[in-house]
């Protein structure tokens, strides 16, 4: 490598981070019991690229099952693992084991010492020294999926899934059902289900959330038209009334109409927007071995970025395959921002041409260069070791190459990406 990427690469590995993007537990008690290597490593991520090599389904839910030997698992998956291995996430979960536990790789040789290695730091602290010993990581903003609660403001900062008001989700009891309880109120109309969704965000906002998240592409297009309260209201009480007569109070969710669902989330939106709340979006490559890419597409927000200027859009995953849309959307609207979580593992190469297009294209102060989002504690270091590469890359390119930056001012655009962006647009919003 050149000396501009040596020079940054030191300086970059110095910098502290702000991680815009987490699945973890929310408090290091909750980890307590998941100390198998396997059931941990393939939690997600890593599972489907195996399974989309070919690997049968059935077999991965085998390597998954702690009551068998280790060893024993891993021959069920070694021969996918290997097709897999220079993956994004297969490189992440090695450079992991490299760091954290001292092995080159893992094989079937390292297996075993590796899980009881692993299985042995499973206690509390080991993730706060994941998260700010080993990664330098000052705070990492958490999605946890479900749950109302503090989290450990030591480690996070927190957002909340309002999705349970726009679309039915498999729950054990119903939303609208819960909701009466919790709130002792009565929801019969689209009026007091959006009266419930403004009760449970000031709840949520008095447990510390700093903003909103929506994962609704893994169900439905992002396009959400407008749609007449009327409209909305009739289409709400019909569905009300098919759901109650069909008695699935406490075995199902209402299902809402689509243009229900549009009018729900510019409701939404519009509160957002008078409380000027960020809302991070899931745009781009699905989660998992199926889905429909082309809901995902952030091209399909653009209505809302006009109509809502107070909320800050933090459009994730760069929007791959779709990054150079999202590059003239950040472009043309100041209330845009590309979020490159989750992108440095997806595809580096990817990451890096996306990046070094955003740095061509966008001002860099609404870039945001990191997040792991993951599940397991150890990868988020496997992650933040390639993107911190693929960000002094980047800039090395631009200072030995183009010509028209220094390595100090490419040192402060890494800060930037890596730090003062996500602080000044997630943190101090």
């Amino acid at each position: 490598m050149n000396s501009a990427y040596n020079e940054l690469l030191k300086k970059i590995n110095e910098m502290p981070v702000i991680d815009t993007h987490e699945h973890l537990v929310h408090s290091e008690e909750l980890l307590d019991g998941r100390d198998d290597l396997l059931q941990e490593f393939l939690l997600h991520y890593m599972s489907s690229d195996l399974i989309s090599s070919g690997m049968n389904p059935v077999d991965l839910e085998k390597a998954k099952d702690k009551s068998k030997p280790l060893l024993e698992r891993w021959r069920l998956i070694e021969p996918y693992w290997e097709f897999c291995r220079y993956t994004g996430h297969g490189r992440a979960l090695d450079e992991t084991v490299k760091r954290i536990y001292g092995f080159n790789e893992i094989n079937a040789d390292t297996i075993e010492d590796l899980g009881y290695k692993f299985k042995k730091a499973n206690k509390p602290g080991h993730m706060k020294d994941v998260l700010k010993n080993i990664c330098n990581i000052e705070l990492a903003i958490l999605d946890p999926w479900t749950g109302m609660y503090e989290c450990d403001r030591n480690l996070f900062r927190r957002v909340w899934q309002p999705q349970n008001y726009l679309i039915a989700l498999p729950y054990e009891s119903d939303v609208l059902s819960w909701l009466e309880e919790r709130y002792s109120m009565k929801i019969e109309s689209l009026e007091g289900w959006l009266e419930a969704f403004e009760i449970e965000l000031e709840e949520n906002l008095s447990n510390g959330i700093i903003g909103l998240k929506s994962t609704l592409a893994y169900h439905r297009s992002l396009k959400f038209e407008e749609v007449d309260y009327s409209k909305a209201a009739k289409g709400f009480a019909e569905a009300y009334k098919l759901w109650d007569q069909w008695g699935h109070r406490h075995k199902y969710n209402i299902v809402l109409p689509l243009y229900v669902q549009d009018y729900i989330m510019h409701h939404i939106l519009s509160v957002a927007n008078k409380k000027k709340l960020f809302i991070q979006f899931h745009t781009g490559l699905l989660e998992g071995n199926r889905g429909i890419l082309s809901n995902s597409n952030p091209e399909h927000l653009e209505n809302l970025f006009s109509k809502y200027p107070d909320v800050k859009f933090d459009i994730f995953h760069t929007g791959y395959p779709y990054q150079n849309i999202t590059a003239a959307l950040a472009k043309m609207y100041p209330n845009v921002f590309i979020d490159m979580c989750w992108s440095h593992i997806i595809s580096p190469f990817a990451a890096r041409k996306a990046l070094s297009d955003f740095l061509d294209a966008v001002p860099y102060n609404k870039i945001m260069g990191f997040g792991g989002d993951y599940a397991i504690v150890d990868a988020i270091y496997g992650h933040l070791k390639i993107a911190r590469e693929n960000i002094a890359r980047v800039l090395s390119q631009k200072v030995e190459e183009d010509g028209g930056m220094s390595i100090d001012r490419a040192a402060e655009i890494a800060h930037r990406l890596l730090y003062d962006n996500p602080k000044e647009v997630l943190l101090e919003y």
